[in-house]
């Protein structure tokens, strides 16, 4: 899952080895004032999260591994 922009980590709604169905919310970033939901583009497990609540994000960075 690659991050749509660049901005903060506000929260991780999941954890390793958690399933998700597709659309569920995997995380919120936050990019100029405003919070943007990130979701599971199809469902699986989530095997890494590589970014934790504070952290400063880029766009294109990966954020967590779905398999």
């Amino acid at each position: 899952m690659l991050s749509p922009l660049a901005g903060t980590t506000v929260s991780v709604a999941v954890a390793v080895g958690q399933s998700v169905a597709a659309g569920e919310p995997l995380m919120v970033l936050e990019a100029m004032k405003m919070n943007t939901d990130i979701r599971a583009p199809q469902a699986g497990t989530v095997t890494a999260i590589n970014v934790a609540p504070g952290a400063t994000v880029t766009e294109g960075q990966v954020l967590l591994i779905l398999s």
